[in-house]
């Protein structure tokens, strides 16, 4: 009797907790521009995440500023267009873009009941809304030609200065969690490359990272730059870990050739762990590593132009056309193969960098204007000329 007493108690503190959260959702009120948008069955209702932030459904809340939307199944993506600008809001990701720029968002969208919800403040201050919460009457009021988008911090353009590594010049970085990896292998396609300041130099490569920044290492294609090399012009082999750097010497390879590279870690002993870099399924580079635990690493592929001086976004003018990455393998801990690299999770985070600034890690595009992708699968790095972009 005391069980079905106490269940039945339960059961009516459960329902108590979650009416005022059910009629809460139902209750929320939003206005733009003066115009109160409804919401009904048809168009799904605001809900609160365990967290606090108000997810509400994008199509009615967009449509109700006059844009387009329109829905890609493919890449599970909301496609919103007015007066010129499209925004695209992939389901899932912490970020949206707004034509070519990538903004960061603290909450990703998420599917619920087959529509797309998101909180509103970034996208709609991408069109220049103002949003603001009343806390008191449950209500959000929008207001058009916002002056003050940045106030409360909710959205971030990615520029080179907040993306790590950014400052150093352009790259695609594509990077898994955390999990453990111990291997990756391709087959790359080395850019044809126009150096057009001196300390500009392209690179194809891959990278072992830990969460401490201890021990990060790379290995890859590094093109020979220097015009007094008797190889310039030529891309080379190495590997870098600190202060270490080793080159797989002699090896000297044409702009447009494929190959194989396979970076991974060799368990030599219970205190030994070398690095192994393999080209054309020959061992070109070995060093034993300053790290020997694996088993929180993460792992990365990037294609990039460094530079010698500070990247602003606009600054470079070399060039790195074609390179492709292609049938890209992962090993993890304590297994003997390799796995689609497309099977497992990107990293991406958005962390304090101090108290007022943040910074993006992870997979990125810095900066998507000079990242250019080929119907083959390649990407190239330049800036488009006035031509181009107009």
């Amino acid at each position: 009797m005391k069980k079905i007493i106490l269940t039945s108690l339960c059961c009516l503190l459960i329902w108590a907790n979650a009416l005022p959260c059910y009629g809460a959702e139902k209750q929320l009120s939003l206005t733009i521009d003066g115009k109160a948008v409804t919401f009904d069955d048809s168009t799904g209702y605001p809900y609160i995440t365990e967290s606090g932030r108000t997810m509400l459904p994008l199509r009615v809340c967009l449509a109700s500023i006059g844009c387009e939307v329109n829905w890609n199944q493919e890449k599970q993506t909301v496609i919103a267009r007015k007066d010129h600008v499209q925004v695209q809001i992939p389901v899932g990701e912490s970020f949206f873009f707004k034509d070519q720029t990538i903004l960061a968002t603290d909450t990703p969208a998420v599917l619920k009941n087959g529509r797309t919800y998101l909180p509103l403040r970034a996208v709609l201050s991408a069109y220049g809304y103002d949003v603001n919460w009343d806390n008191q009457t449950f209500s959000i009021s929008v207001v058009s030609d916002a002056q003050n988008q940045n106030a409360t911090n909710t959205y971030y353009p990615l520029t080179p200065s907040n993306i790590n590594g950014g400052s150093t010049g352009i790259f695609l970085r594509k990077q898994l969690n955390y999990s453990g990896f111990d291997g990756m292998e391709a087959d790359i396609t080395l850019p044809t490359v126009s150096i057009a300041e001196k300390g500009d130099c392209p690179y194809v490569y891959f990278g072992f990272d830990w969460q401490n920044d201890i021990g990060n290492t790379e290995a890859g294609f590094q093109f020979i730059e220097d015009s007094t090399n008797p190889n310039y012009n030529k891309w080379t082999v190495y590997l870098r870990q600190g202060n270490f750097w080793g080159w797989g010497n002699p090896v000297y390879l044409d702009q447009g050739s494929t190959h194989h590279l396979k970076f991974y870690s060799e368990a030599i002993s219970e205190s030994q762990v070398d690095l192994v870099v393999e080209l054309d399924n020959k061992e070109i580079i070995r060093k034993a590593s300053s790290v020997t635990d694996f088993s929180h690493a993460s792992i990365k592929a990037v294609t990039s132009m460094a530079m010698s001086k500070i990247f602003d976004g606009s600054n470079c003018f070399s060039k790195s056309e074609n390179a492709k990455i292609a049938n890209i393998k992962v090993s993890t801990i304590n297994t003997e193969s390799y796995s689609d690299f497309d099977a497992f999770d990107l990293y991406r985070s958005w962390k304090p960098k101090g108290e007022t600034e943040r910074m993006w890690y992870g997979t990125v595009e810095c900066i998507p204007s000079y990242l250019h992708y080929n119907s083959d699968g390649s990407v190239s790095i330049y800036k488009k000329s006035f031509v181009e972009e107009f």
